[in-house]
């Protein structure tokens, strides 16, 4: 039991910002993205005795936390005006402004990354797709798939650090 705990952290520890950022994509706020990345691996750890089963854990975690996006975002009450809305539900211009500063800061960083690199950057990180199925898709090797993911994170974290690890540590 205890190796499956550490297998289990290592993969909180491994995914969960990038999950983050992949949760932000769909949902626009922080805080639900975070959510849904919590029940995530609340439900991967509720199957843990089945991890074993599970061909690519990370692929598994990037289709739950999309789907669990799509799913929170189909069951959202469309109809609710936001003027119905108590003023605490809502974020405070401050919080508006902070968070999409650091969106904005995010994408400018992954849109100033070579072409291909950023394509690849994200189909790892945003899609959670695997090495190997980039690799097939782009008619690259894994290795060379592999080195243009690690220089993009490279780039990322030299060009600004705060975000950098608030989004991949």
């Amino acid at each position: 039991m205890r190796n499956l705990e550490k297998q289990f952290s290592g993969y909180f520890h491994t995914y969960y910002r990038p999950l983050c950022l992949h949760a932000l994509h769909f949902m626009g706020n922080a805080e639900e993205a975070e959510d849904i990345v919590q029940e995530t691996f609340v439900n991967l750890w509720d199957k843990r005795e089945q991890l074993e089963t599970i061909r690519s854990v990370k692929s598994y975690l990037y289709t739950a936390v999309r789907n669990n996006c799509l799913t929170r975002i189909r069951d959202a009450n469309p109809t609710t005006s936001l003027d119905m809305l108590p003023p605490d539900e809502l974020l405070s211009e401050e919080e508006q402004v902070e968070r999409a500063g650091m969106e904005s800061c995010i994408w400018k960083m992954i849109d100033e990354l070579p072409e291909r690199r950023r394509k690849i950057f994200l189909l790892a990180k945003r899609d959670g797709i695997s090495y190997k199925e980039i690799a097939e898709q782009t008619g690259l090797s894994v290795k060379t798939v592999e080195n243009h993911v690690f220089r993009a994170m490279q780039s990322l974290r030299t060009k600004d650090i705060k975000t950098w690890l608030f989004f991949f540590t």
